[in-house]
């Protein structure tokens, strides 16, 4: 299935729901898809615009209201963001980066065949990764959702890449925290 045949379908609501599912996580990753998902939906919402509303507007807007309420009474006080909103950055090919509530907690995604090159670690910062969606390979290993790979200090973080695309968070730990279990520099040092 084309990016355009998959953004209508998903547009239309006619994917099962492990389909909807998919594309939902694949376009957090690939920018192509999302901005033809946004496309489409800006040009449903203008056509729903333009037609009068089937529902009685006070019953609309009470539903609108108390949903509203609902949702500053339980994230008045939390600091939320979307996805899409804040600071990303390039970072390198195919890859951007969003801090969180530091420079040392990120999102990193990585369009299809997006890489980043080997390089050396800050010598007092392990780099802790989680694979939140999509597919991540370092040394020949694929990682997909819900992995874990900490790359100690002072170590060498081998060539990364992605086929499909991906999301990431990485912490930066200080190593003065807490230290690194030795499985980890085992695994490390097989990369």
């Amino acid at each position: 299935m084309n990016i355009n045949e998959m953004a209508t379908q998903y547009v239309m609501g006619i994917l099962s729901p492990r389909e909807r599912h998919a594309v939902s996580l694949e376009r957090l990753y690939n920018l192509e898809l999302d901005r033809e998902i946004i496309r489409l939906e800006q040009l449903l919402g203008e056509g729903l615009v333009a037609t009068k509303p089937a529902c009685n507007a006070g019953t609309l807007w009470d539903r609108i209201d108390t949903a509203l309420t609902r949702e500053l009474t339980a994230l008045g006080d939390k600091c939320v963001e979307d996805f899409s909103e804040g600071a990303w950055e390039a970072h390198g090919t195919g890859i951007d980066v969003k801090p969180l509530w530091s420079d040392k907690a990120i999102l990193i995604r990585c369009v299809p065949g997006g890489y980043e090159e080997e390089h050396g670690q800050p010598h007092d910062e392990d780099e802790h990764i989680i694979v939140i969606a999509g597919d991540l390979n370092i040394g020949g290993r694929t990682f997909s959702t819900g992995d874990y790979i900490c790359v100690p200090a002072a170590s060498i973080h081998q060539r990364m890449h992605s086929d499909g695309g991906c999301i990431l968070f990485t912490l930066y730990k200080n190593t003065s925290d807490e230290p690194v279990p030795v499985e980890y520099k085992v695994f490390d040092a097989l990369l």
